[in-house]
């Protein structure tokens, strides 16, 4: 991998979702019925006349595939196997044990026992090896994490048995575990990252969404909050009326959120409809081109209203609404059935189809070096919109930010990319956080203020990083690739010694986007 295309990849990320209302109906069902016909007639032919043997059901499913994929990029045929797993993180929910894990050595290991789940109730811990499910061994098989996914998920009530290993005891102990509702948090991190201004990671926009963020904004403006950081990078999207909730928190009554429109749908205003729990303080969002969607609706509806500044690089430019329709074998079509404006009446999405390389166009930005410069973004479209206070902005490619700031690449010498792309830091950090838990520290700011990695640890990471990843150091390592590993093995640590929230709190002081935000903030 080279260092430009390393730099991009975290960018590509998962899939890009936004859900609306109702479906319009075909009314013309002649043309309908002689179409289905043909493509019976077809599938008949073939079925009765091919020369090999075909999977009728295999052969259907692609032709769905077909199909949609001459529409737009987001419309999507998702089967009956995977239609519970894509929509768990919309509904916020799945039935499990409740733990985070790896898999290390081909062995499944326990990372955190989620608070309050069946696991933590039972006793499992951080660093407990499950090598046993209902008596069946899993270690040394080559166990995936799709594996374990079908191992330990299951129906809300019924049970497992999960046999784990200590190695700080060298006990083995064995626990009956009822598999309870597991929650899928939209709601990454929230904290004061100083004094007055707080700091929410939100990475979906789920069902749950509206509930949390409201009880994140609350508890923070108990602290102290007066001004807040939101930041939407890399979050790809979700449930429409997540995203109009979470504006509307910021919004007076009646203001203006997003409005959607297609062929067969009318023109539909959301607006903001009840007083919000934080409209008068300073907001800063933070976005980049993995923020599509959902989050580009919560900041189009920021800057056409002049609420606040939305500070990065241009979002993914996703202006395309699906209805989700369940089929009758569980199967679901995720059909584009309108567009989304924003409330001066952009549409962002980005241009696709004949000659437009959809996927390929963020690796394009990097190219025309838009990811370093603001001056060299190019709109397809030359639009140009007008917000109350004068301010000039444009449709057809995403948002573009009130105040650019330029992708960090300083970090990535070849050595860092490729650490930085494998599990080695994750790996050594579950290896040795156990090293750490005699070390009292009371709280993250505690850590942060006085545990410092030492070179000699950072030798020892090199080694196994070279031993167990085969990730060959350079003769001489310089001092920023240094101080970034340092840096991140810090944070993994005090991911297990603490929460996955502690890890947002230690990397912001090296965050270029958030110290923007702050300088903003503070002005």
């Amino acid at each position: 991998m080279n260092k430009n295309n390393a730099v991009f990849f975290p960018l590509l990320l998962g899939l890009f979702t936004s859900l609306a209302f109702i479906i319009g109906v075909f009314n013309n069902k002649e043309p309908q019925s002689r179409f289905s016909n043909k493509f019976e007639q077809i599938l008949t032919l073939i079925e009765n006349n091919y020369v090999d043997s075909i999977n009728k059901s295999v052969l259907i499913e692609q032709s769905i595939a077909g199909m949609l994929e001459n529409l737009d990029p987001h419309s999507v045929y998702i089967p009956a196997k995977e239609s519970q797993l894509a929509n768990e993180s919309l509904q916020g929910h799945f039935g499990g044990v409740g733990i985070r894990f790896i898999i290390l050595r081909d062995t499944l290991m326990v990372t955190n026992a989620i608070i309050g789940g069946p696991s933590k109730l039972a006793g499992l811990k951080s660093g407990d090896r499950i090598i046993k499910v209902n008596d069946e061994l899993i270690t040394d098989i080559g166990i995936t994490n799709e594996d374990v996914f079908k191992l330990l998920k299951g129906k809300v009530g019924s049970s497992v048995k999960l046999t784990t290993y200590s190695i700080s005891t060298n006990k083995t102990n064995s626990y009956s575990i009822k598999r309870g509702m597991i929650p899928l948090p939209s709601i990454d991190a929230a904290f004061l990252i100083k004094d007055k201004i707080g700091y929410i990671k939100l990475s979906t926009f789920s069902d749950k969404t509206p509930i949390e963020f409201h009880a994140a904004l609350k508890e923070l403006s108990l602290i102290g909050m007066e001004d807040l950081i939101l930041d939407l990078r890399n979050n790809s999207g979700g449930y429409l009326h997540g995203a109009i909730s979470v504006a509307d928190e910021f919004l007076p009554t009646e203001k203006l959120i997003v409005y959607t429109q297609g062929l067969h749908q009318k023109r539909q205003n959301h607006y903001a409809s009840k007083a919000g729990s934080f409209e008068k303080g300073g907001l800063a969002i933070l976005v980049n081109s993995g923020s599509a969607s959902a989050s580009e609706i919560v900041a189009g509806a920021i800057q056409d209203n002049d609420r606040g500044s939305i500070i990065g690089r241009r979002t993914f430019g996703k202006g395309l609404v699906q209805q989700p329709i369940k089929l009758g074998d569980d199967s679901e079509l995720r059909l584009t059935v309108s567009r989304y404006y924003s409330p001066t009446g952009r549409c962002i999405q980005k241009p696709y189809g004949e000659g437009k390389n959809y996927n390929n166009e963020l690796f394009e930005r990097y190219e025309s070096g838009q990811m370093h410069s603001a001056d060299s973004s190019e709109f397809t479209s030359e639009q140009k919109f007008i917000t109350p206070k004068g301010k000039t902005v444009y449709g057809g490619g995403g948002i573009s930010p009130d105040v650019f700031v330029s992708i960090d690449t300083s970090e990535f010498s070849t050595y860092f990319s490729s650490i930085y792309y494998s599990s080695a830091i994750r790996d050594y950090s579950f290896d040795h956080f156990f090293e750490l838990k005699n070390l009292a520290y009371k709280s993250i700011k505690d850590y942060d203020d006085n545990f410092i990695i030492s070179d000699l640890t950072l030798v020892k990471f090199i080694e196994y990083a070279e031993l167990y990843h085969q990730i060959k150091p350079p003769k001489t390592l310089s001092p920023i690739t240094s101080e970034r590993i340092k840096n991140r093995l810090k944070n993994d640590f005090a991911s297990y010694l603490f929460s996955q929230e502690s890890r947002y709190y230690l990397s912001s002081k090296e965050d270029n986007d958030i110290q923007k935000a702050l300088e903003e903030l503070e002005r």
